[in-house]
């Protein structure tokens, strides 16, 4: 059964937005993340595990664990303020150089854009296999704490700025520049024994490293890959962005 067109008044529209979207070069700049298993969170012995307050907390990121997941693709670089504003022309956000990561966005304005183009917002544990790969590093480039291979400082830089920010699988810029919207709703991982009363479906989980961690003493540990942050899905962060992600289909 063929599918129904909008009404005609807004068909135009439609098949502008349609046309916009497969325009896009965005469109072939996603990486094939392949199905298999990684390593999740943190280890129990982790000295991360606690530090400065329950609320700056690593124990949301245990027990540390293998899960597997079936092959995704995931963008390479984050969605920049002109392919945002393609799907949203008339939007206003603060400091949107056209070539920077968008921010400022809610969770369903991201959610949004990631659906017109097709494509869907990120599990958490896609993002943090797509960040980290295989072997639990804590960096996209390893173990040891080394802020000047990414972006924690005054200004956000356009995506791919610093090449050492690379995941295993060539992913752009996950430990630093902006941190980043997920599909997930902030909940414990399988097996843990944690209680939080922001578990449930009322916080979204945000993941990465972002600039200005200056304010928090550039502590390594808002920048390691298995950090967890949350928020609930209408806010809006100056330091948040998002990127999107695809099913592989058979």
């Amino acid at each position: 059964m063929s599918p129904e067109l909008p009404p005609r008044p807004a068909r135009f529209v439609w098949l502008l937005a349609l046309l916009l979207a497969a325009c896009d070069p965005g469109t072939a700049e996603m990486v094939l993340v392949p199905e298999g298993d990684f390593l999740l969170g943190l280890a129990e012995n982790s000295e991360t595990l606690q530090f400065m307050s329950d609320m700056t907390s690593g124990m949301n990121a245990r027990p540390q664990q293998t899960r597997t997941l079936p092959a995704f693709y995931i963008d390479r670089y984050e969605v920049t303020y002109q392919q945002f504003l393609r799907f949203k022309p008339t939007g206003r956000y603060e400091g949107g150089k056209a070539e920077e990561p968008v921010r400022g966005v809610t969770w369903f304005e991201a959610d949004a854009y990631c659906l017109w183009r097709g494509k869907r917002l990120p599990s958490e544990f896609e993002w943090e296999k797509a960040a980290r790969g295989t072997d639990g590093r804590n960096f996209t480039w390893g173990n040891e704490y080394a802020p000047e291979k990414t972006n924690l400082g005054r200004q956000v830089l356009p995506p791919g700025s610093l090449a050492e920010d690379v995941s295993p699988y060539g992913v752009m810029g996950m430990n630093g520049n902006v941190a980043e919207w997920t599909a997930s709703w902030y909940a414990p991982y399988p097996g843990s024994d944690l209680k939080d009363e922001n578990f449930g479906s009322t916080h979204r989980v945000i993941r990465g490293g972002s600039i200005q961690k200056r304010q928090h003493g550039f502590l390594k540990e808002f920048a390691m890959l298995p950090f967890r942050n949350f928020a609930p899905p209408d806010h809006r962060f100056w330091d948040t962005g998002f990127r999107c992600a695809r099913s592989k289909t058979p």
